[in-house]
């Protein structure tokens, strides 16, 4: 395939460089589940299968590469595979039991005195109205004087398992061949504690498939932190393809005193902009939505916090003559640490226009030197009946062990009764190495 090339280029040069690069981080998971799944063979009724899928997923990061050229120059490399042993599970993607996609593939160097920075390969861009777009391309970011900053990118949309690009077949949500924009910021620092100050910026994002239009947005952000306890964050995007609005939101937390916790928010989306242009569902998602509320969290002392949060939602009525519907979520949290144990309680309260619960959270996790346990249990009763079901209960087991040379072991069980299944498990088994490696050269 056409982006397999980039792809190929950015593994051989970090195969070849790693020896080289002053610092190496490397992260490795095993991790085999088991559980059931639900299949439609036929008939009136859905079948039970049981999944058992084993992953490798594997983060190479080399910092400091030697080289000529660039300043700070990086290699980054992120991949999975899997293998599925039994029924192959519901998100496998394709037909075979043995799989795999690549995440990241990058080389990243600083040029120019460090003004530019340079990014090469498969990688996310997460600046401005971008919203995190996985890209196989490039990426420039330039320092101008005067604290202001430029950046621009360009490139394919990722997609799966080295699939079709085309937006009618890529799980991306923004599947497509061309995807390009940038964003121009402007930064003040003011001195006193870390992060206070000014930045705020203007962004564009461009997607197309065949030349259709897929996304076509701007936007603007700002931070402000005017002092060390005091933050106010905004965001809006707007759809240049619909002519409207596609998101907005304005939050702000304030610590008053050292043991207070103070936010508020307001939040507009209309989930049918989140989507491709060229998305069927697109059209089933035509409704604008807002969400305002806040919260507070306050040390009591001895280890013991509280926590409650709550937001008015205004979401689409039953009819186009009904108006919106005013809904409520809510919750409240007792939460206690000491040493090496950790406890919590959380009250849940959703009214929505569909449906609406009650419900309750209990956790605890306690450390034994090397060795950890914990539990949680998750329940919820329904204001109408899902599938003539009133209710739902999980609960988790879980434990660890931290072993030698970096690798730390998890096993883990879940079971419960929800409204899709009478009984429901799985089980987890996870290995993980993290490791750095450090080599100082004299240059």
């Amino acid at each position: 395939m056409r982006h397999t090339k980039l792809i190929a280029a950015a593994l051989v040069l970090l195969a070849g460089a790693t020896v080289r690069a002053d610092t190496v981080d490397v992260s490795s998971t095993t991790l085999v589940t088991g559980g059931q799944q639900t299949r439609f063979t036929g008939g009136t009724k859905l079948d039970l299968v049981t999944v058992v899928p084993a992953y490798e997923i594997l983060s190479v990061v080399a910092r400091d590469v030697t080289n000529p050229v660039a300043s700070d120059l990086q290699l980054v490399l992120a991949g999975w595979g899997a293998y599925d042993f039994d029924h192959l599970r519901w998100d496998n993607g394709t037909s075979s039991n043995l799989n795999g996609d690549l995440q990241m593939g990058y080389v990243q160097g600083k040029l120019l005195n460090r003004q530019l920075t340079l990014r090469i390969g498969r990688e996310q861009v997460q600046t401005g109205v971008a919203r995190m777009i996985h890209i196989d391309g490039g990426e420039a970011i330039v320092l101008l004087p005067a604290g202001f900053r430029v950046s621009g990118y360009v490139g394919a949309p990722v997609s799966q398992r080295f699939q079709s690009r085309s937006g009618l077949r890529s799980w991306n949500p923004e599947g497509g061949d061309l995807a390009y924009g940038g964003r121009l910021a402007y930064s003040l620092p003011i001195p006193g504690v870390p992060g206070r100050g000014l930045d705020i910026g203007a962004s564009a994002n461009f997607v197309e498939d065949g030349g259709d239009p897929v996304r076509q947005e701007v936007g603007g952000d700002l931070r402000l932190q005017p002092i060390g306890n005091l933050t106010l964050l905004a965001f809006g995007a707007y759809s240049l393809y619909d002519d409207r609005f596609s998101e907005a939101s304005v939050m702000g937390t304030w610590t008053p005193i050292h043991k207070l916790h103070l936010s508020a928010d307001w939040h507009f989306f209309a989930p049918d902009l989140f989507l491709a242009r060229n998305s069927v569902l697109s059209v089933f998602s035509a409704s604008d939505r807002n969400e305002f509320g806040g919260g507070l969290t306050y040390e009591l002392g001895r280890g013991l916090s509280v926590g409650a949060d709550y937001h008015l939602q205004l979401e689409p009525g039953a009819t186009e003559e009904s108006g919106h519907h005013i809904g409520h979520d809510a919750n409240a949290r007792l939460d206690w640490s000491r040493g090496a144990t950790v406890a919590g309680a959380e009250f849940l309260f959703l009214d929505a226009l569909e449906n609406g619960y009650w419900g309750g959270r209990l956790y605890g996790r306690q450390s034994f030197g090397k060795l950890f346990a914990a539990a949680d249990v998750i329940g919820h009763v329904f204001r109408e009946k899902v599938n003539n079901e009133t209710y739902a209960v999980t609960g988790t087991l879980s434990a660890g062990l931290e072993l030698a040379r970096g690798f730390s072991a998890v096993i883990s069980g879940r079971a419960g009764v929800t409204p899709f299944l009478e009984q429901t498990y799985d089980v987890m088994a996870k290995l993980v190495y993290n490791q750095t490696y450090v080599r100082r050269e004299v240059r």
